[in-house]
Parts: structure tokens; C-alpha cells; sequence
């Protein structure tokens, strides 16, 4: 039990969850008062209260607890179950979906796994394959269209609420039973093999880690929940910090309070700083899967209003426009971005990325949103589609700025290879930061808005 509690703290903490030498022995300290009584859902309510704190850790404690402590994989099964044939099977997997028997759904997709995911073949531990070879035999898309018949033949717009009703029961019914295959494999993966081998398969990371250009539709959604309390910790921290900044000696004060005193100037007085919030002008480029990383970059930013003067967004392809009027203060960043595509003048001549003619432009355009107070950020991969990268009008922008940093979501070491030329930027730039994870998004903000104040 010891050993499977330090695995399972071991799977959390590398997925990033913060767990503590403190919090372990909270969670080795709850398994001992439990003393005899070690039931599983106890044993799993001791070791949730202790080691996941946090929603995401409960995420994350969720998908592993049944990896480290399986309920077992043998259910109760009839015989007549047993001698089921594969088509007997398909059709009393049909059945029970219909229905709504979540406990014979749930018996049957662990008839499904032992009969065709060949887990005694040597294949990947994650359990992909062996999911897939079960949903195969079970012909899952016949079944979809099977219990969607007759609803695909009728406009959505015209189906009645009761139609749509059931639609959305069968695709819940038959996400459950995927889910439930899934877990039942891991958790015969995990019995057969070392389930923390299996764990580090599963790829699982806390929204903040997760790389945001390459993150599934879940993990995308996970990422936008964390934007809005991300923003709320990093105003609170600034907010302290600007409450603790003293400022220079004030002499004037300082006599006037030493009268008290007998002229002594026991008490000495400071000035009190006030904090500089800088206008941001922030250049994003929206093209291809650079767009995802605009969207929630874009989103913290404007979540950050109290801390800057003024805020101004720009987006561009080939062409660049000002698109503060769609995104600003929009939480819906999908169909912001979706506004600028349809009115903004992003494209140009090619369509493909032209940071060169963006720049030149924006020179030429709006020269007058940079100036003394401006911090100016950069959003995109420096990617020039082999034009022109116009070294010369961004340095006049970079001059004009009070700062200018560059966040590339690409991975540092693919920098300047191919048509990269973040190399002929750099010099040019206050910095140059890799940032493909809403981590690395929060150190930025916080060191820059931090260094501004």
C-alpha cells in the first residue's frame, strides 16, 4: 500500500501537480488512521483529500488512482454472457445503450476488452491500439449510425426538441462506452504490466504545461478554464508588489515628523512610488496553428487591463490591421478571432505570412500607436514564407518603443531553420522569449509587467 501511494504521488508530481513531502505524509498519515478498514473508496477519499488540492490535481488524481489501486477487471458475468457470440455481443451492446443500463454497459464493454484488444500482444503501453482494436470489433461506427438512423435524415432545424433530446442521449451513451473501454484497458494494462509506465504513457500535464500549439480540443478547453483565475494570481502579485515598493528619501516629511520629536528624526518618511503601468501595443500573427497561442495570449493580456494604461491588439497575415475592437475584453476569443477573420484586413497578396510588408506597413500606418510609454509585443514564429523579412522598418518600431519583446511558440532549438529569421529580429528586441505553454506565458507577463512598473 506504501509503495503504490508513493507511485501514484510520483505519477502527480510529474505531471505537475504540486505535491509536497509535507502533503505525502498527510496522505500516508490518512492510509494510517484508516487501520483495517481499507476499502478502496475510502483508500480513494483519504488520498484525494491529501494529494490533490487543487482542480487540476483532482483532474490528474482522477485518471490515475485507478491505474495505481484497479477495482480488478473480473465482474460478475453470467455464462450465458461467457457464450455470447461477437455478433450476440454487438447486439447487446446496442441494447443496453438504447436503454440507458449503464451497469450491463459497463459488463459488456469488459467482455468487449478481454475478447478483442489481443492485450497480449507487445504493443504500446498507453493502451491507443488495444482501445482501438475493441471499438473495431464492436463495429462502434455501424452502431453510431444504427442509433442515429432516421435523426441524420431530418435538417437539424427541423428536428423537434425530442429529437434533439435523444440525439444527444445516444452520443453521450456512446462516449461513455468509449471512455469505458479506454479505462478498462489501462486498467488491464496496468495490472499486467508497471503502472507507472503506464501513467508516463498518458502524457497527462496540468493545463499550464500542456503546449498550446500542439494541445487536443480538451486540453484547449482545460488551457482557456485556466486563463481567467491565471490573470486574477498575476494582478494580485503585481498589486502586492507594487503595495511593497518604496520610493526615494523624502526630507520635507521627514523634518516635519522629526517636530514630534524634539527635532530628532526618529521616524524617517519615504516617498510613495506610484506604479507605471505601460501601454502595450501587441503585434500577433493569426495564421495556421500560430492562432491558438494568439487566441489565449491575447485573452490574458486584456484580463491584465488594471495593470496597463492602454492596451492596443494588431493582427496580421500578410497585411496587418487593429482588432482592439473584437477582442477587447471578449472572453469568447474563438469568436473574436472569428470577427477579425471575416472583417479585419489581415490578407494581402499571397495569404501566407509576410512579417517583411507587416511591418513596413504598420511603419507606415500606425507609427503613431508606439512612443516613450509603449512596451510593444511581438506574437508569432518569425516564420517569413522566404520573403523579405524587413529588418529595417521593424527596427524603427523597436527605436520608437520604450521596449519590445518577442514571444515564438516554437521550440527554440527550430529558430532560425528553414524561413525562421528570429535571428535578424533579435537584436533589435528588449527580448526574445520561447513561450508555448501558459507557465512560460506567466513568467513573461509577470517579469515584463513587473520590470515596467
Amino acid at each position: 500500500m506504501i509503495g503504490r501511494t508513493l507511485a501514484l504521488a510520483r505519477a502527480l508530481a510529474e505531471a505537475g501537480a504540486p505535491v509536497s513531502p509535507a502533503e505525502l505524509a498527510d496522505a500516508l498519515g490518512a492510509l494510517g488512521a484508516l487501520g483495517e478498514h481499507l476499502e478502496r473508496g475510502s483508500v480513494r477519499a483519504a488520498l484525494g483529500a491529501t494529494l490533490a488540492k487543487s482542480p487540476e490535481a483532482q483532474r490528474l488524481f482522477a485518471r490515475l488512482f485507478d491505474l495505481f489501486f484497479p477495482a480488478g477487471f473480473a465482474r460478475e458475468r453470467s455464462r450465458a454472457d461467457e457464450e455470447l457470440s461477437d455478433e450476440a455481443l454487438r447486439e447487446e451492446v446496442r441494447k443496453a445503450i438504447a436503454t440507458g443500463d449503464d451497469e450491463r454497459l459497463g459488463a459488456l464493454a469488459a467482455l468487449a476488452v478481454e475478447r478483442f484488444a489481443n492485450l497480449g500482444g507487445s504493443r504500446a503501453a498507453a493502451g491507443v491500439y488495444h482501445s482501438y482494436r475493441t471499438a473495431r470489433g464492436l463495429h462502434l461506427e455501424q452502431l453510431r449510425d444504427q442509433l442515429l438512423a432516421g435523426m441524420r435524415e431530418t435538417a437539424p432545424e427541423e428536428l423537434g426538441w425530442r429529437e434533439r433530446e435523444r440525439e444527444r442521449e445516444a452520443r453521450r451513451r456512446l462516449a461513455a462506452l468509449t471512455r469505458r473501454i479506454d479505462d478498462e484497458v489501462l486498467t488491464r494494462l496496468a495490472e499486467d504490466r508497471n503502472p507507472s509506465e503506464v501513467a508516463r504513457s498518458l502524457g497527462l500535464r496540468v493545463a499550464a504545461d500542456v503546449d498550446i500549439m500542439h494541445a487536443s480540443r480538451e486540453e484547449l478547453a482545460e488551457i482557456r478554464d485556466a486563463v481567467r483565475p491565471l490573470a486574477a494570481k498575476l494582478v494580485a502579485r503585481l498589486e502586492r508588489r507594487h503595495a511593497r515598493e518604496r520610493g526615494p528619501f523624502d526630507l520635507r516629511r521627514t523634518m516635519r515628523r522629526s517636530l514630534q520629536t524634539g527635532g530628532v528624526p526618529l521616524d524617517p518618511a519615504v516617498r510613495r512610488r506610484r506604479p507605471f503601468r505601460p501601454d502595450v501595443v501587441v503585434l500577433t500573427d493569426i495564421s495556421g496553428s500560430v492562432a491558438a497561442f494568439a487566441r489565449f495570449t491575447l485573452q490574458l493580456l486584456w484580463a491584465l487591463g488594471s495593470e496597463l494604461r492602454k492596451l492596443r491588439s494588431f493582427a496580421f497575415i500578410d497585411a496587418v490591421d487593429e482588432v482592439t475592437p473584437w477582442v477587447q475584453g471578449s472572453w469568447n476569443l474563438d469568436a473574436a478571432l472569428r470577427d477579425v477573420g471575416q472583417h479585419a484586413r489581415v490578407v494581402g497578396r499571397v495569404g501566407h505570412s509576410d512579417y517583411g510588408a507587416v511591418f513596413e506597413q504598420f511603419a507606415r500606418q500606425h507609427l503613431e500607436a508606439l512612443g516613450p510609454r509603449t512596451t510593444l509585443i511581438i506574437l508569432g514564429d518569425a516564420r517569413t514564407n522566404y520573403h523579405d523579412p524587413g529588418v529595417r522598418a521593424f527596427r524603427e518600431l523597436a527605436c520608437r518603443a520604450r521596449s519590445t519583446h518577442w514571444l515564438n511558440p516554437e521550440p527554440a532549438r527550430y529558430w532560425d531553420t528553414g524561413d525562421s529569421v528570429i535571428g535578424a529580429y533579435a537584436p533589435w528586441c528588449t527580448s526574445v522569449v520561447e513561450c508555448r505553454t501558459l507557465a512560460q506565458l506567466e513568467r513573461f507577463v509577470d517579469e515584463v509587467l513587473g520590470r515596467a512598473s
